[in-house]
């Protein structure tokens, strides 16, 4: 055993010939402050993993849990971790010594004078390609960057599944208020067309502004039943993502019918955008894949250098026959190998070459997802921004119109304003009620996209996912 302990100690001295690898890239100049309105109240970045449950929802965390264990893109980026946990096992167990435990039986004569025997022999064979210039950990490092690529891919494929589960389930929620809406538009349209019928048999109505009238609640006829078919629609794609049984996805829905998309939290990002940008699983991903890259590029241009390798072995041995046994070790250090390749080099120099060119093609790409993660935030706090002025306006319309068509409908009751005029009002009235409904969902849109914005409660520092 002695011999096969030298033979690894004198790998592991050559080993430290091994040169510098690729330095770790620096991150591109982010802006030192967001270049966008301030919203209405102070705060800092949220903690992103319970944006969901500041809802007070526990029927949307259900079904985001639930989808995102559905999901194949989820499933199919879980497997990539595995893939890449594998790769960073392999290249780990590649760049050290190999050590295999052989055995051998034999019956037969060793010579001439010799008498027929059986031999035995077991024992240890080592091998070793020593890694002089820095090559095969340059693949080890590069395949532990793409593993951190690969976990941060599996997080952010479940971010995108709440963030779908969320926007779909706001979505149906405002498509009932919406519906509610129709609903009431059509059974008041119902009454003015029946007491219009009344009067135009007494001969105090003209017939068409009966017409006029029975046209008009037939339209509020098909705008609620088409909103009736958007939301049956959306129940199909909420279990189509939540893998729920229909029954009780929609007895689930009738748990908290008053839900509103208006009551959100709109969290204020104070902190500065290098801050931020670390949250984001995508940011993390191209800086990983950039490192993964650039030691892709040394171990390429290692491959152009000679490379060592050392071999040994110690095996015990039995020799058996009529006139008795022996038993002995051998034992042998060697060779050590010095291989450099002569033709072609031309393969791996295209090879280095074309490692190289995928390095500063990370490195763009790196840089590029960066400026976007920060216009992405920025555009997400200016739409905030935005909605929350244009919330107050659309608020004081629906006030103005719901009024305009109260009035108005007394008015035609005692015979002071004509079925026109009321229709008019109405018009505006669920106009300014649809659209502050419309706007509901905008900011809940909005909301999510500051949610995917800032990565959705990643951080680096997590361990990976277990597959």
């Amino acid at each position: 055993m002695k011999p096969m302990i030298a033979v690894l100690g004198c790998a592991a001295l050559l080993s430290g010939c091994a040169v510098t690898r690729v330095e770790p890239p620096t991150a591109p100049p982010l802006p030192a402050q967001w270049y966008a309105p301030p919203l209405a109240h102070q705060g800092s970045t949220l903690e992103l993993t319970q944006w969901w449950n500041r809802l007070g929802d526990p029927v949307l965390s259900d079904w985001i849990a639930r989808a995102q264990t559905q999901s194949p893109t989820v499933a199919s980026a879980l497997a990539q971790v595995s893939a890449a946990r594998a790769a960073v096992a392999a290249s780990e167990v590649q760049a050290g010594p190999q050590v295999a435990a052989v055995a051998s039986v034999s019956r037969g004569r060793m010579d001439a004078g010799s008498p027929v025997g059986n031999a035995l022999g077991a024992g240890l064979q080592a091998s070793w390609v020593i890694d002089l210039w820095g090559g095969a950990a340059a693949e080890t490092a590069g395949a532990r960057a793409r593993q951190d690529a690969a976990g941060a891919g599996w997080h952010e494929a479940r971010v995108v599944v709440a963030a779908e589960v969320a926007q779909l389930y706001a979505a149906h929620r405002l498509c009932v208020a919406q519906l509610a809406v129709a609903s009431s538009d059509r059974d008041s349209r119902a009454a003015t067309a029946r007491s219009t019928a009344v009067t135009e048999k007494a001969g105090l109505t003209a017939p068409a502004v009966l017409a006029l009238a029975q046209a008009s609640h037939a339209e509020a006829q098909a705008r609620t039943q088409a909103q009736t078919e958007q939301c049956e629609r959306q129940i199909k794609s909420l279990v189509a993502l939540t893998a729920l049984p229909e029954a009780q996805l929609r007895a689930q829905l009738a748990q908290n019918p008053g839900w509103r998309a208006d009551a959100l939290p709109i969290p204020a990002v104070q902190a500065v955008p290098a801050d931020v940008i670390r949250q984001r699983p995508d940011v993390y991903r191209a800086q990983r894949n950039l490192v993964a890259a650039g030691e892709a590029a040394g171990a390429a241009r290692a491959l152009l250098l000679p490379n060592l390798s050392l071999s040994g072995s110690w095996l015990r041995n039995r020799f058996s026959a009529s006139s008795g046994s022996t038993t002995f070790n051998t034992w042998s250090i060697g060779p050590l190998s010095l291989n450099l390749p002569l033709i072609g080099r031309g393969a791996l120099n295209a090879n280095a070459d074309a490692a190289q060119s995928q390095y500063e093609a990370a490195a763009l790409a790196y840089a590029a997802t960066l400026r976007q993660a920060v216009a992405e935030v920025e555009q997400s706090l200016v739409t905030l921004s935005g909605l929350q002025q244009r919330q107050t306006a659309t608020d004081a319309a629906v006030a103005g119109y719901v009024q305009s068509f109260r009035a108005t409908e007394a008015r035609h009751r005692v015979g002071l304003a004509n079925l026109n005029e009321l229709e008019e009002a109405r018009r505006l009235r669920l106009n300014a009620e649809s659209s502050a409904i419309a706007l509901q969902q905008e900011r809940f849109n909005a909301w999510v996209a500051l949610y995917l914005a800032l990565g959705g409660g990643f951080d680096p520092a997590q361990p990976q996912p277990t597959p």
